[in-house]
Formats: structure tokens, C-alpha cells, sequence
């Protein structure tokens, strides 16, 4: 597994396993029967979620029948001692249920406590993020080449807290940086803001609560982009900060 053509297999199929849950989200994304199967104060699931996740397991467990799942949809029930992979089907679960067409599928390779394959599918921009350890971040299958800033007031900063876990915290967080940054994005998906992280759209992401399938993937795709990622576990939940190198400390000094 820790061969670089190993690791170049496990990215194929998560490439693969995830434009086929970006063609099934996308097709679901135009139907009128979808259903809402639990209505949450800052959440839904959906039955897409579900649908979506056991395609995805189906799909990768054809090929690696031994290999454990850590998913938005099962938790941890499928997981195992080491060799796992951490999924979720649908990441922007509120967006895709009022169509606004801002979600993606997430699919990371983990072998013990380390990531080594990361693949995000946005089927509406059609825009694919894939890192393999050590070997760097790409775009569609071209390297990300990503331009910083050099100061907060020229960053925008991506992110969120809109669950019962992050609100008063985050929303102290988000209103003191609001007075020194560009602008500051909610986007409604933690997985693609990561990305966009990754490739430069935005300069720093805070989020708070989230889980690993959240968060697995573009973790990784955005260390493999030179972006330092911080995760601090609390509660069960993940707190995640990471900015431009350059804005950094600056940035984290604001939100403490």
C-alpha cells in the first residue's frame, strides 16, 4: 500500500467512484422526488445521502473487499483496524436539497492514522481535486498553482458554524475577523472550501464541529498544496483552521 503504484490504483478508483456519484447527484439534482429524511435545526439528510453512500461503497468494494468504510451515512459501523476509506456521498447536503448547485462527493484513502489518497468530484463545475502523499495537489489533473496574499485585509476567508455545536464560538470567530479581512465567505460546503483553499480562490478557512469525512480528503489535498491544516478534536467533533502560509499567524492570532 505505501508504494507510489499502489497509491496511484487507490486514486484511480476514487477518481472513478466519485464522477459516478457526481453523474448520480447530478441527474437527482433535476428530479422533483427527492426526500428529506431528517429535517434537523441546522441540517437535513437526504435520501440521496444514503443512496449515494452505498453506491460508493458498492463500487469500492468490488475491487478491495477487505478494506473498512468510515461514512457520513454509517458512521464507523464498517470500520476497520487499518486500511479504511472515509466518504462523504454528499457534502452540502442543505444546498443540494434547496437546488443551489454548490456540493460535491468526498473520498479519502486512510491507511492507519494517514491519509494517502484524496479525491473531491464538484459535478456542477465539473472541477476534480485529487492529491496522492507527497506527490502534490491537482486540478482536473493539472498541478494547482496558487497565488497568496500578503496581508488579512487583502484575504478572503472561508467557513461556517451554523450547527448547535459551533454557534457561539464561531459566530464570535467570524465577527471579530469580519473587521479585519477582504471578505468572508459562507459556501455551505466544508469539503469545498478546503479545496478552494487549496487552489487559491480563498485565503484562509475556519470551521468548528465538523467530522472527518467533512473534512478527510481536502485536508489532504490542501497540506499537498504547501497549506498549512490544523485539527483539533473536540467533543467527538473536529475544529478545523488553515490559511496562506503568509497570513497565518495573523490570522490565527485574530480568531484567539
Amino acid at each position: 500500500m505505501k508504494s507510489v503504484t499502489s497509491s496511484q490504483s487507490l486514486l484511480k478508483l476514487a477518481v472513478r467512484s466519485a464522477r459516478r456519484a457526481g453523474s448520480y447527484l447530478k441527474k437527482r439534482f433535476h428530479d422533483d422526488d427527492r426526500e428529506i429524511t431528517g429535517n434537523y435545526r441546522h441540517d437535513v439528510k437526504l435520501d440521496v445521502d444514503r443512496q449515494t453512500e452505498e453506491l460508493l461503497i458498492s463500487l469500492i468494494s468490488r475491487k478491495y473487499p477487505d478494506h473498512g468504510f468510515i461514512c457520513e451515512e454509517i458512521g464507523r459501523d464498517l470500520e476497520k483496524a487499518d486500511n479504511n476509506w472515509v466518504i462523504d456521498p454528499l457534502d452540502g447536503s442543505v444546498n443540494f436539497s434547496r437546488n443551489i448547485p454548490h456540493f460535491c462527493t468526498s473520498i479519502a484513502f486512510k491507511q492507519g492514522e494517514r491519509y494517502l489518497v484524496g479525491a473531491v468530484y464538484d459535478p456542477m463545475r465539473d472541477e476534480l481535486f485529487t492529491a496522492v502523499r507527497g506527490h502534490g495537489a491537482f486540478l482536473n489533473g493539472k498541478p494547482m498553482k496558487r497565488r497568496g496574499v500578503s496581508s488579512l485585509e487583502e484575504a478572503i476567508v472561508s467557513g461556517g458554524f451554523f450547527k448547535i455545536e459551533s454557534l457561539e464560538e464561531g459566530g464570535r470567530i467570524f465577527e471579530r475577523i469580519a473587521h479585519v479581512v477582504k471578505k468572508v465567505r459562507f459556501f455551505g460546503s466544508a469539503t469545498l472550501d478546503l479545496c478552494y483553499l487549496a487552489c487559491g480562490r480563498v485565503n484562509g478557512y475556519i470551521q468548528h464541529a465538523v467530522n472527518e469525512w467533512d473534512i478527510a480528503a481536502a485536508s489532504l489535498i490542501a497540506e499537498e498544496q504547501g497549506i498549512p491544516v490544523e485539527i483539533v478534536e473536540t467533543g467527538g467533533k473536529l475544529n478545523v483552521f488553515a490559511a496562506d502560509r503568509t497570513i497565518y499567524d495573523a490570522l490565527s492570532e485574530c480568531c484567539s
